[in-house]
């Protein structure tokens, strides 16, 4: 009898860790889609920046290529979106592409959350692209994520992100349906079922 206790402890302790998995909300796991299953954005759309980074022209070359309705305007403001009916934003912080404008930091923040909150307020959906890797995981990039998410209609990403835990956690708590690729070449097929 004394040699089945150590097996049916290890047994006891692995039903534990999976019923503790099972119902832990901060798992970090989220439902990613491999793309949408229904368009949940309309054209005209708006390609804009959060940070400068320059991974904003690669989306709207991807839009181009999709005969996508858009227009590149990496510096627009929240009085921009009277024309548009659905709001593009990529993500990353670039000190170089931020010096070509006339705001700073804080001014950049406060301009990329006016952004998505008139949207939000509008009932404009925006989809946030993060595509910029590892060299712009910063915790400026971060900062912008934080902010941006809670008014994100649909998120999508590289897979591989130093924030990974963090940013499904923050993805999960307000329910934004998720994609996330390998590369950036993989992001036409997910950027195409948000429209069509």
């Amino acid at each position: 009898m004394k040699q089945f206790i150590p097996t049916f402890i290890g047994i006891c302790l692995a039903c534990f860790l999976l019923t503790f998995e099972m119902v832990n909300p901060s798992s970090g796991k989220i439902n990613t889609y491999p793309n949408l299953p229904v368009p949940i954005a309309m054209e005209d759309i708006l390609i804009t920046s959060a940070g400068q980074a320059v991974e904003s022209a690669v989306l709207k070359s991807i839009a181009d290529n999709l005969n996508l309705e858009s227009d590149y305007r990496p510096r627009a403001l929240a009085t921009d979106l009277y024309e548009y009916k659905s709001v593009v934003m990529i993500v990353g912080y670039s000190k170089n592409g931020l010096s070509q404008t006339l705001r700073n930091v804080k001014e950049e923040f406060h301009r990329a959350k006016e952004l998505v909150q008139e949207a939000e307020k509008n009932s404009i959906p925006v989809i946030l692209v993060d595509i910029s890797g590892v060299l712009r995981e910063d915790e400026t990039t971060w900062g912008l994520l934080e902010s941006i998410i809670p008014h994100t209609t649909y998120y999508i990403g590289l897979k591989n992100s130093k924030h990974s835990r963090d940013l499904r956690m923050l993805l999960k708590e307000h329910h934004v349906p998720t994609t996330l690729v390998n590369e950036i070449k993989e992001i036409e097929v997910p950027f195409n079922s948000a429209y069509r």
